[in-house]
């Protein structure tokens, strides 16, 4: 789908989708025929409840067994097993939800060979109503061709959380989660360089597009933001207190990790009106036991040298097991600029009072290729660290992280060498760099390196 960046730009990010939108479902045209008695065998009748059954002309359309049973194996069961005799034609009842009688009305017409009028075509929400009944009915041509069009079409804030809104309905099709895929890459690009946007925007936001952009990675938040994003959205969205302590008991702990809050914060928390008071106090109270046992360890600063370098953002787990996710972005640019055995260095960050660095590098081993390797500084200590690592990278057709590379080292204060791969991606520079390259999404390569370790 395409997706409006908000600067009168549009982007995928994604491998083309094989389907031609402006080919029809099929190459036959029965448009003639549709509702037709000369070239029918069946009267449907389309029924919303059962006070329709008393009404004979309530409607009552003439179709085609045969065309039907033939575009769709729900019609074709249909038929074979749910006719009823009524006077000298044969007659089927077909019971539906009242939401879905237009768009099934849409649906028989394109079995027969109808294109979808233009004000359909051209709307996110009327394709998707059609895309679910396909699917429900099994009307498989029906579903390539909505989700054809529906990634042609240019999303924005409003129908990326629409999108979202369907999809999260216990009763959705599958057939939708692609294009909710698409409406969750469209909120995530929109914000995750820029959280004043977020900040701004964040009262427009339904429930399930707020989750969707919190529960992001590489979000650029301070752990601190989360909270206060989310009481600004329930202060928008539920001006009576009530509903505001509802909600916010229900969904605060899922979307702010309050263990890792600064006290002051912590304190504003307890402080906050818009909060139930025994619920703050609990969540208070557990992120303050957290942080007793669990202290930051000593840290020596940073050099100024340890500091220069492309930014990472580290993310921390404490369970099921004690690990941190890095997350490196790399422009293309940056990489078509390095020679061989050139190097872009992350900035240093700490994990368990050790400082890392990340470095990429163009190497020329055999032949040029990508290698990603990871660095432990020395930092005038004796302590052996032994590492658990991972390498992975955000693929472009699915538009997630994929593991390339997992080992375990043991770095010494000694050591100065980092550890990793030759050629992550195996594959050569060429082809790693080249515009059809799998792995850069809007022309920036997004890597990941899981750590986690023990001392020895």
């Amino acid at each position: 789908m395409a997706v409006d960046s908000g600067e009168g730009e549009t982007h995928s990010g994604r491998a083309p989708l094989v389907l031609d939108a402006n080919v029809s479902n099929c190459t036959y045209n029965f448009e003639f025929a549709f509702n037709n008695p000369n070239f029918s065998d069946r009267l449907l009748r389309i029924l919303t409840s059962e006070l329709e059954l008393k009404d004979p002309m309530m409607d009552c359309i003439h179709v085609s067994s045969v065309i039907l049973a033939g575009a769709s194996p729900f019609f074709l069961k249909l038929f074979s097993n749910g006719m009823l005799e009524t006077g000298e034609q044969n007659e089927t009842i077909l019971r539906i939800d009242v939401s879905e009688k237009d768009a099934l009305m849409e649906l028989l017409e394109f079995i027969y060979g109808k294109k979808l009028p233009p004000a359909i075509v051209a709307s996110i929400p009327s394709l998707l109503s059609i895309l679910m009944v396909a699917d429900k009915y099994d009307v498989p041509s029906c579903v390539r061709y909505c989700t054809c069009l529906l990634f042609e079409l240019d999303m924005n804030l409003d129908t990326a959380s629409y999108c979202l809104e369907l999809s999260s309905n216990v009763s959705a099709s599958q057939a939708i989660k692609p294009i909710a895929k698409a409406a969750q890459e469209f909120l995530v690009t929109r914000y995750e360089e820029n959280v004043p946007r977020l900040q701004e925007e964040v009262d427009q936001l339904p429930l399930s597009s707020l989750e969707v952009v919190l529960c992001e990675d590489e979000l650029n938040l301070t752990e601190d933001e989360p909270y206060d994003i989310v009481l600004k959205w329930a202060r928008a969205r539920y001006p009576r207190m009530d509903d505001r302590h509802e909600v916010l008991n229900s969904n605060l702990s899922r979307f702010v990790r309050m263990r890792y809050m600064t006290h002051k914060k912590l304190r504003e928390v307890l402080e906050c009106e818009d909060l139930d008071h025994h619920t703050a106090s609990e969540l208070v109270i557990d992120a303050l036991f957290f942080k007793v046992e669990n202290p930051p360890l000593p840290t020596r600063a940073l050099t100024s040298e340890e500091l220069t370098g492309h930014p990472v953002r580290v993310v921390e787990f404490r369970k099921p097991n004690k690990k941190v996710n890095v997350y490196l972005k790399l422009r293309r640019l940056d990489c078509e600029n390095l020679s061989v055995n050139g190097r872009i260095t992350s900035q240093a960050f700490y994990v368990h009072g050790q400082v890392f660095q990340i470095i990429a590098q163009r190497c020329s081993e055999e032949m040029q290729s990508f290698g990603l390797f990871l660095k432990c500084v020395r930092d005038g200590t004796p302590t052996i660290v032994k590492v658990d690592y991972e390498f992975w990278v955000r693929e472009r057709s699915t538009d997630f992280f994929v593991e390339k590379f997992k080992a375990s080292f043991s770095f010494t204060s000694m050591d100065l060498s980092g550890r990793g791969t030759l050629n992550l991606c195996s594959m050569s520079w060429a082809s790693f760099i080249g515009n059809d390259s799998p792995y850069f999404i809007n022309d920036v390569l997004h890597l990941r390196t899981g750590i986690s370790f023990k001392l020895e």
